[in-house]
């Protein structure tokens, strides 16, 4: 986008940490994941001590560990895992009631001696981590994580997904990967495939997911045996925040104005009051003597002319200046002992408040000039779109475990975006060659919805087997309440006199109300064995998926 069409005036960015509650006093935790240096795959059952102390524990399925009761300061941490070399981390600084992060990555020996030891600086987070993500993947993947989109001024998934290489978003919210088409790349979240609220497109729209919300978001661009059978271009999995080591809360505000917004006049939508919440379809809906009545046929024209006078009367709009742009976002975390089970849990509330002006629209149809078949403009509109856009959503995420090697998830998302948008462009047809021009003006409001609830479990039956199982619940819906669209031209009378402004009943769809419905509910399971032989991992799995979908 050129800079100077869209600068932010206002941009105010608070965040606020709370301090970590003490789970214990004197001392801090230290807390992390013990994986595989070369394939980055969790290390079950791995030692993990504090060096020079008699504190030690084993990590669990996915590798994560918890150390308890720390000594404030600097200390060295060691991990030690059959088959790879011993690994101290130095300089690690626990806070004293608090907690600090140590991912530990070991390497594979096939040496036979008492120990090899290991002194590395202390790793860093979450950018290494999508590194080591895409490193070790089988096919060819791209990635984005959270610390990368917390650092951009990215509202939602369809603007964040746009700094993965290889990707483009059309519309704003529609994925090409590689100059495929939207119809090409479907969408899953928390590895679970997501249905589309879009009654005639495959993809999932990215802008339904608040930015806030997600740990990453990676692109897979080859086709691999555990991806959906459907698979025909690349794959866009949303990965949703997992829980902090310790416990924190966020908060998060910014804001911002379109320039071309503030310089000049702009369509301005209608409203009924409920729209910076995403709720109006309910106000703006067909009256309901029209709704019940599905056949028209057997009605006389006076009936049906009373039905059509029914309609709420919102054909035009106002011209003005644009809203300014808001946003605010609230999350929450940690982990704590409930009936002497560690739970890890995480929260989030996200909402933001836009307008999109587009100025300078040109709309036309290409058709053949001559035999050569060089196309010409047809029918050519100039105008502009005024859009408010309202995306709020919010999460709850929950861990829990049964001893070292069982870990059971509880993931529920829920997010609503509304759209509501006023177009105006002048024209002419060509086909009418008594019209002048034409001034077409419409009226468009779109509401989408979708929630996603999974449970998923991963269990270590022993160093080498391992089985992951989830069953996801997902319901998707989209809502155009009512659409108007009008037509008004200057018409030439028999003596060549151009007439006053006036609506033009005999060109087609000159007036016209549209209203659609769309709701899609899908269950799926999958189940995954896992078996690693020498240097080798083996999977072998299912997947289950049934959908119901209804469009009217």
């Amino acid at each position: 986008m050129n800079p100077l069409s869209r600068i932010s005036v206002l941009a105010a960015v608070v965040t606020l940490s709370a301090s970590p509650l003490a789970a214990q006093t004197g001392g801090g935790r230290v807390v992390g994941r013990i994986v595989d240096g070369k394939s980055g795959q969790p290390l079950t059952g791995a030692q993990v001590s504090v060096e020079g102390t008699h504190m030690g524990v084993l990590s669990g399925v996915d590798g994560r560990y918890i150390l308890l009761r720390v000594p404030a300061g600097p200390q060295s941490i060691r991990a030690l895992y059959l088959g790879y070399g011993e690994k101290t981390v130095e300089g690690v600084v626990v806070p004293a009631n608090g907690a600090v992060v140590q991912d530990v990555s070991l390497t594979a020996t096939a040496i036979e001696v008492e120990g090899i030891t290991v002194s590395a600086a202390r790793e860093k987070g979450s950018v290494s981590a999508v590194l080591d993500g895409q490193r070790s993947a089988v096919g060819v993947t791209s990635s984005i994580g959270a610390e990368q989109i917390s650092r951009s001024p990215d509202s939602d998934a369809a603007q964040a997904v746009q700094r993965v290489s290889g990707v483009t978003v059309r519309d704003g919210k529609y994925v090409f990967v590689r100059g495929l088409g939207e119809r090409y790349t479907t969408t899953s979240l928390d590895g679970s495939r997501v249905p589309s609220p879009e009654p005639e497109k495959k993809v999932v729209p990215l802008d339904l997911f608040p930015a806030g919300l997600l740990e990453s978001i990676t692109t897979s661009k080859t086709f691999t045996p555990d991806q959906p059978g459907d698979f025909s271009g690349a794959s866009v999995n949303l990965k949703t925040r997992s829980f902090p080591a310790q416990r924190v809360m966020q908060l998060s505000l910014s804001g911002g104005l379109a320039n071309s917004g503030v310089s000049s006049d702009v369509p301005l939508p209608v409203t009924t009051g409920k729209e910076w919440l995403g709720l109006a379809a309910g106000d703006r809906g067909l009256p309901s003597q029209l709704s019940n009545a599905s056949d028209l046929s057997h009605l006389s024209q006076t009936d049906i002319n009373t039905l059509i006078r029914s309609f709420p009367r919102a054909w035009t709009f106002d011209m003005g200046r644009s809203a300014p742009n808001a946003s605010g976002s609230l999350s929450f975390g940690g982990e704590s002992p409930i009936f002497g089970t560690r739970i890890g849990y995480t929260g989030a509330l996200t909402y933001s408040k836009s307008t999109e002006v587009k100025s300078g629209e040109v709309h036309s149809r290409a058709v053949p000039k001559d035999a050569s078949g060089t196309p010409t403009a047809y029918n050519p509109f100039l105008g502009s779109t005024g859009q408010s856009s309202v995306l709020w959503g919010g999460l709850v995420n929950l861990a829990t475990w049964f001893g070292p090697s069982n870990k059971i998830e509880l993931n529920t998302i829920y997010d609503r975006t509304a759209d509501n948008s006023a177009h105006l462009d002048w024209g002419t047809l060509e086909e009418f060659q008594q019209v002048d021009s034409v001034r077409r003006t419409s009226l468009q409001y779109v509401e989408r919805s979708i929630r996603s609830t999974q449970l998923r479990g991963e269990h270590q039956l022993n160093d080498d087997d391992k089985i992951t199982w989830t069953a996801t619940s997902s319901t998707v819906s989209r809502s155009e309440p009512d659409r108007s669209d009008l037509a008004y031209g200057y018409e030439f009378a028999p003596t060549g006199e151009r007439l006053p402004l006036a609506w033009l009943g005999f060109i087609p769809e000159a007036a016209k109300r549209t209203s659609s419905k769309l709701t899609e509910d899908v269950l799926a399971e999958d189940i995954q064995y896992q078996l690693r032989l020498g240097g080798a991992t083996v999977k072998v799995g299912g997947s289950y998926r049934t959908t119901t979908r209804d469009a009217h």
